[in-house]
């Protein structure tokens, strides 16, 4: 089943005009820019420090965030059958028990971690929404006190007699929640796992099995009030995901929708995906919320509501200072060595503008994509607001989108410093520019941007086979080898091609590239007659990693020098120095156009130095 999918400025109009029938269940992932690690933060620590302890490796020695490091604690582990397998459900419970087998220690553990954390904008926003009894009440898996001290704090900004300071309840203390429930005595916040400071803290899957009925039941009971709001929280307490089952069964279930933000539906739990089809199937409103964070999440609705002005001070102005210090760029020349050599050219010029369009029945933006893919019309979009930016032919885009009533409206500027939406619309927008015309081939997902060499398609004529050769002629030097092709050994296609990034560094914008090499195995999943399990596509992948190692382990600073070369020239190049997304003439629509610098960037001083030119003197 499609899931429907909506944008968190599209749920906060709607959550502003009664937020009050909305309760929250909030987990790791809401916390975690306030400062606290994210439970896979805290298994990359566990599994390094066991790594250590079975292996003898001294602990200062491991690097938990290099992948080589990572590589090397994944095979030490697996030869422990004792341990989960790496991405199990249970790794996290069986991971932390087995570096802490007592309690107390755990208890420990996690009050070290708790005590790492400060309320962010998120919370402070979740905070004013329960001082003001505009949320009733927030269910929680963290052990932080992070949201019913952004509460406090909120409420002390009010007059006294203003004040609604949440009762807090946790495993020891479940009855208060079953009487706030009982005499509707909001706001009320339920520490599902327990308080740091409880003595029963749920972590492991023993624990987590005999979660306390009470604090359930309130759950379940609170359900059957209001509509929901899951947001850093990844479905894997089967005791949490079955009492939110429950109230399914109910003649009233979720009667404000159930609205799960998360990065990608892809990965999504299969015990999640059940239960929102479950809810979808017996009537309950249900959506995602793609791609957004616990902090935009929040703003987006202390934005939209009508709060006190005290609280909407209280709630913004410390998000809009500036957390960081000015510190002026050395103007000296800079020490010979050492001097590193960055895979990022300037972007010189940026699209100013996207074509707006107003939409009488604003989709998601998921929903939008379809439409146009469906109809096979090459268009970058995102929603600004209540409207959709968006570039390429405005006749197209007006068909594609004629069941959503759509309305040119003049154009929206781009402001990437203010607006995330501008920053997304114009990283799919360069990612497409630099291919267009080249023979590169384009793939935008969720995770990030990437583009490859493109094959040679059997159709082709001698003349594009000529052009072809002449403009990657460049690479084909550099790399010193075939740019794509077939791997001795493997059931695969290879292409050479870079990561895309968009990013902003010393008030420039830049658009950073990291060679890699990709390898398709979708022709061998696709074979009707392949039967191997999922065992043998282990070691198929393990394959192809070593195949991949063993690839660029020969590539010494010389030759990526050559190839980050390369890239730059190629993505750089166009005819009359600005390339773009789609080739429109002002007349058909707008068109996203880019300049891109031609030198790369050093890290010392600057990446155009006279002290770099040294070699052609």
């Amino acid at each position: 089943m499609e899931l429907d999918e909506i944008g968190g400025r599209q749920f906060a109009e709607r959550f502003a005009l009664k937020p009050e029938r909305f309760a929250w269940l909030l987990g790791a992932g809401a916390s975690a820019s306030a400062g606290i690690p994210t439970g896979y933060q805290m298994i990359q620590e566990f599994r390094g420090k066991l790594f250590a302890r079975s292996s003898g490796v001294s602990q200062r020695e491991i690097d938990i965030a290099d992948p080589i490091w990572q590589q090397r604690i994944d095979a030490h582990l697996q030869r422990h059958p004792d341990l989960p397998a790496k991405g199990a459900p249970s790794e996290y419970s069986k991971a932390f028990e087995a570096l802490y087998p007592l309690p107390e220690d755990r208890r420990q553990y996690i009050a070290n971690q708790v005590a790492k954390g400060t309320p962010s904008i998120g919370h402070r926003a979740l905070g004013a929404l329960l001082a003001t009894k505009r949320t009733p009440c927030v269910f929680t898996t963290n052990f932080d006190q992070l949201v019913e001290t952004a509460a406090t704090v909120a409420a002390q900004q009010l007059p006294a007699h203003e004040r609604a300071n949440p009762a807090v309840s946790a495993t020891d203390s479940a009855g208060r929640a079953e009487r706030c429930l009982r005499e509707q005595d909001w706001p009320l916040v339920v520490k599902l796992h327990g308080d740091y400071q409880s003595v029963d803290l749920k972590n492991t899957d023993d624990e987590l099995k005999t979660q306390h009925a009470g604090l359930l039941r309130v759950l379940s009971q609170a359900g059957q009030r209001f509509g929901l709001i899951v947001c850093g929280y990844s479905g894997r307490d089967v005791s949490v995901m079955a009492a939110l089952a429950q109230v399914l069964r109910s003649e009233s279930p979720y009667p404000g929708g159930i609205y799960w933000v998360c990065q990608d539906p892809q990965w999504l739990l299969p015990a999640v995906r059940d239960f929102l089809e479950h809810a979808s199937l017996v009537g309950v409103q249900v959506a995602l919320i793609r791609g957004g964070t616990f902090d935009e999440l929040a703003s987006d609705l202390a934005d939209l509501t009508t709060l006190p002005t005290q609280l909407v001070e209280h709630v913004f102005d410390r998000s809009m200072r500036s957390q960081t210090t000015a510190v002026p760029l050395s103007k000296q020349w800079a020490c010979k060595t050492p001097v590193l050599r960055l895979s990022a050219v300037p972007l010189q010029q940026l699209p100013q503008v996207a074509r707006r369009i107003q939409l009488a029945k604003p989709p998601g933006i998921s929903e939008i994509r379809s439409r146009l893919k469906d109809a096979g019309v090459w268009a970058t979009v995102a929603m600004a607001g209540t409207s959709l930016a968006a570039f390429g032919k405005d006749s197209e885009l007006l068909s594609a989108l004629s069941p959503f009533g759509p309305t040119l409206a003049g154009e929206v500027s781009l402001d990437l410093s203010a607006d995330s939406w501008a920053v997304g619309l114009t990283y799919d927008a360069l990612t497409r520019a630099v291919c267009r015309g080249k023979p590169l081939h384009p793939r935008l997902t969720g995770k990030g941007h990437r583009l490859s060499v493109s094959f040679l398609s059997k159709q082709a004529t001698r003349e594009d086979h000529e052009r072809r050769t002449a403009a990657l002629q460049g690479l084909t030097r550099a790399y010193g080898a075939e740019l794509t092709g077939k791997p001795d050994r493997l059931d695969a296609l290879y292409s050479e091609g870079v990561q895309l990034r968009l990013d902003r560094a010393d008030d420039k914008w830049w658009c950073v590239f990291e060679p890699t090499t990709f390898l398709d195995f979708r022709s061998a999943r696709e074979d009707e007659e392949d039967e191997r399990d999922g065992t043998q596509w282990d070691g198929i992948r393990r394959q192809a990693d070593d195949w991949r190692r063993e690839r660029w382990a020969q590539k010494y600073n010389l030759k990526w020098s050559r190839i980050i070369d390369a890239w730059a020239a190629l993505l750089s190049s166009a005819e009359e120095g600005l390339i773009s997304a789609y080739g429109l003439s002002p007349t058909e629509g707008v068109d996203a156009r880019f300049q891109l610098g031609k030198k790369t960037a050093w890290s010392r001083p600057s990446h155009h130095h006279a002290y770099f030119d040294r070699g052609q003197r």
